[in-house]
This record gives structure tokens, sequence and C-alpha cells, in this order.
């Protein structure tokens, strides 16, 4: 199940912005409980999982009294071992290595070399580091040694590990799972799908939906027609992995010196249905179909960051536009799933970025049913055709670098996607439901991010995670609009 674990030690954390000195316990490569066929030792990559950013996705769960005098640390441990090599059966891709062609593009190698597996322990109470919240200090990445990040891609030296987990106890004896899959092998649905698949037999219920690894389901058309793509392109993509931790870097490519941090705010669900009504209000026309709450959340976080972004902005150039001229874009990640009737279980990237393009000046002087208007029509040409148009236009591209053009964001514009619907607080491992749960990507350079996720406090609230530079946050958090409706966390 697990192969011989490296040699304990003790390392530097930042947590909840406090510096801690944390001990690794140890670190094992968990293999599935049972070998992969070997027909599905080489599992090709569909078009839509070659145009993904290659980073990692990351979920956290924290679940208090994990460790009890009933229940040992190493008891926890082993049960999620345990579990984790039964789901990685089924789910063997997370098992596998991505490896570099000689061509330059990417091919999934489903050799059961293993799971990463990280044993960590703080000597410090989860409510000294401010209680339970993101802290991608916890991911694994770091000790796994990886890479810098964020971008992790395999060379001629170093295949990628697909799945890291690291497993941290608290000295109050809180326990926090946090699970990083590569994007390059499944999306947020699928990645949520492991996981509570994985807590299913964890807790002895078994698996409720079977995984489905036919990545053939989106092989592209003969001949292709890539015609609707927009939003994409070829371009070599920033240096993020430079980016992130330089200054000047940042000030050349994003407008700001300072770097990207990510705050939690609470959305609550009558602030959720006002802010819908009130956007419904303004569209006026009967026939026309209401706005849905990410439709209105989605404008409203467009203007707000909008502001926090134009505010900060100073040019020299006399003959510089005016800011608030600038071309912004919001990406909005749509699931392609239902587009594509694709079967239930699928597992891999069936995620496009659909684009809704307007001035910095129109998207702050207008009511947000403008700007819902523009994120709803960008989404809607996100169909089924687009999809495969999309699937089309990557093969086009060959072995040519195919991504999302909010990867080589330059301050202008926002990404957004929506995990509230993500079974994120279902996911027990037998020892309780969590109770925080919610992704754990760390802060990026560039772009403006949203990420919507599911609340602790029942369904119709959100938890908004917002990623910006510390400037414009700072600025954001001091807006009265944006105050009047979300709630620092």
């Amino acid at each position: 199940m697990a192969t011989s674990p490296t040699a304990m030690g003790r390392t530097s954390l930042t947590v909840g912005g406090v510096s801690l000195r944390a001990k690794m316990i140890r670190k094992t490569l968990v293999h599935p409980a049972q070998p992969t066929a070997a027909e599905n030792e080489w599992l090709p990559l569909s078009n839509l999982d070659r145009v993904v950013t290659p980073t990692f996705s990351s979920v956290i769960h924290f679940y208090d009294g994990a460790v009890s005098e009933a229940r040992s640390f190493e008891c926890v441990v082993g049960g999620l071992k345990k579990s984790l090599s039964e789901a990685l059966v089924y789910f063997f891709p997370l098992a596998g290595r991505l490896e570099l062609r000689d061509d330059g593009l990417v091919d999934l190698h489903c050799n059961d070399a293993g799971a990463v597996f990280i044993e960590m322990s703080l000597g410090v109470e989860l409510a000294e580091v401010g209680g339970a919240q993101t802290m991608d200090s916890l991911s694994g990445l770091e000790s796994a040694r990886l890479g810098r990040g964020p971008l992790y891609m395999p060379d001629q030296l170093m295949d990628m590990p697909t799945l890291v987990v690291q497993v941290t106890r608290f000295k109050c004896g809180a326990v926090a799972v946090a699970t990083s899959w590569h994007h390059t092998i499944a999306d947020g649905s699928s990645g949520c799908h492991f996981i509570q698949a994985w807590s299913e037999i964890a807790t002895g219920a078994g698996i409720s939906l079977i995984p489905n690894h036919n990545r053939q389901l989106l092989a592209p058309r003969d001949p292709p027609n890539p015609s609707l793509v927009q939003g994409y392109s070829t371009k070599s993509a920033h240096n993020l992995n430079k980016v992130s931790s330089d200054r000047e870097v940042l000030k050349t490519f994003g407008g700001s010196q300072e770097p990207p941090v990510i705050n939690m705010f609470h959305l609550d669900k009558d602030t959720v249905q006002e802010l819908k009504n009130a956007a419904n209000e303004e569209l006026g026309e009967e026939n026309v179909r209401k706005f849905t709450s990410a439709e209105g959340i989605s404008a409203l976080l467009w203007q707000s960051m909008t502001r926090a972004r134009t505010e900060s902005s100073t040019h020299d150039d006399d003959d510089y536009p005016r800011q608030n001229q600038e071309v912004t874009r919001f990406f909005m990640f749509v699931d392609g799933r239902k587009k594509l009737n694709m079967p239930k279980g699928y597992f891999g990237n069936v995620v496009c970025s659909a684009c809704a393009v307007s001035t910095e000046d129109e998207i702050m002087n207008n009511a947000p049913s403008y700007a819902a208007t523009l994120i709803r029509q960008a989404c809607s040409r996100a169909d089924g055709d687009y999809f495969k148009s999309l699937i089309d236009w990557v093969e086009v591209q060959g072995s040519s670098p195919s991504k999302s053009e909010h990867v080589n964001s330059v301050g202008h514009d926002v990404a957004a996607t929506f995990w509230t619907f993500f079974p994120l607080y279902s996911m027990e491992f037998g020892f309780g439901k969590p109770t925080f749960a919610a992704r754990n990507s760390p802060p990026r350079p560039l772009i403006d991010g949203i990420a919507m996720m599911p609340s602790a406090k029942g369904p119709g609230n959100m938890v908004a995670l917002l990623n910006l530079s510390a400037d414009r946050m700072q600025r954001l958090r001091s807006d009265p609009q944006f105050n009047s409706v979300f709630l620092g966390l």
C-alpha cells in the first residue's frame, strides 16, 4: 500500500500569518490496493486536459476533535492511507505520473508510482493561528518538493506526481486534510468526485459513483472546425514562478508592486437573494430570463474589483488613455458536462473559460445588470458547439502551448469560478463533518481572482475567496458598496 517513509525532520511554515516550526513526521507514497490493468497504463489526455493551466488544484478540510484519547493521530493517518489506497484502484490516474514527450507534449503514465502522502504536526492549537481557514502552506506541495510553483510541469529529469495529500495535526486535536491534484488530470468537479469517493470508502459506505476514464469521448472532429473559439491563445504564459516573488516584474506586468493575497468574505443567503432581486429589478422586462445568483454576485464583484484597481493606477504619460477606458475582461469557468452529454462520473477536464469584455468605465458606471448581462451572454456562447470547437482548436495547434488568455492577464481582468454546488461539507472520513472546507490554492499574481465556495452555515450561504494585490485588497475592504454585501472573515 505504501512505500518506505522518508526520514523525519523539522521545517518552518507560515500558517495564518504566523511563522511556526513544524515537524514532518513522514512522507510516503501510497499505491493502489490493486495493480492498474495493463491496457490503462498509458491514458491519453484529452484536448480539454491540455488547455488548462499546468498547476495543482487544492482543497483543504478541517476536522475538530479528530485526534482524541480514543483515536490517535496514527489511527487517523492509517485509516486515511488505507482508504486512499482503495480509492486509487478506481482513480488510478491519481497514482500515476505526468511525463514529458520529445515533442513537448505531456502524457499520463498510469504506472501506480503512488500518491505523495505527508504527515505533519504543529505544536499549536488551531485557534492560535486564526482558526480554520485557507492555509496553502499546509497543501503539501512545498513538502513534496515538486518545484517552485505555481506552475508544475514535468521535465526531462523529473516526472510529475498527480496527487499530493498532507494531513496536519494541531495540538488541540484538530486535523487538516489537504488534497492537491494536478489540474491536467482533473477539473474541480472531478477532483471533488475523487475526494467524495475516498471519504465514502473511509466510512465504509462504498463508492456511490464509479469514475469513467474514457477520454475518447472528447476526441476532436474530422475535419476539425475551430471557428468559434475566442479568449484562448498560443502565447507563452508569463513566467508566473518568477512573477510571484519579483516585485519589479509584478510592476511591469500588473501595475502593482504589491504581492498578491487571498482574503475570505462571507455572503449570507438573504443577501444573495437581495443581490439577485436587485439585478432583476433593473431588467424591467418580464419576458427576460431572470439573473442567477452567480451572475448577480459576479457582476457586483467585477464592479468592486475594477474600482479597487483603477483607484490605484497612475501614469506619467499625459497621452496615456484614462485608466477607466482600459479594456477589462471577465473570465467565467463553465462546466461542459451537460452541454456535451457526458456520462455521469466522467473523470477529467470538461471546462472552458467564457470571456466577457467591456471597458472599466462602462463596468463601474453602469448598473450591475449591465455587467451581469455581459457575463450571461459570454457563458451562453460556451455551449456544446463551442466546446467541440475548442477541442478542435487545440488539435489544430498541435504541440504549440494552448491556454485560456486569463493566464496572460496583465492586471485588468478578473477570473471567477463557482464551487458552491460541490459537496465539500459532506466529505467525512470517519471523524465527523468538516468544520471548514474550501479551495486552498496560493495567491496568484497578475489577475484578480474569485472563487465562490459553499459555507459551513448551510445551503444558500457562500464564502468568497478573493485574490488581489495587497494594495487593491485594502481598497476593496474600504469600498462601502462592497462592505454592504460582503462580511470579512
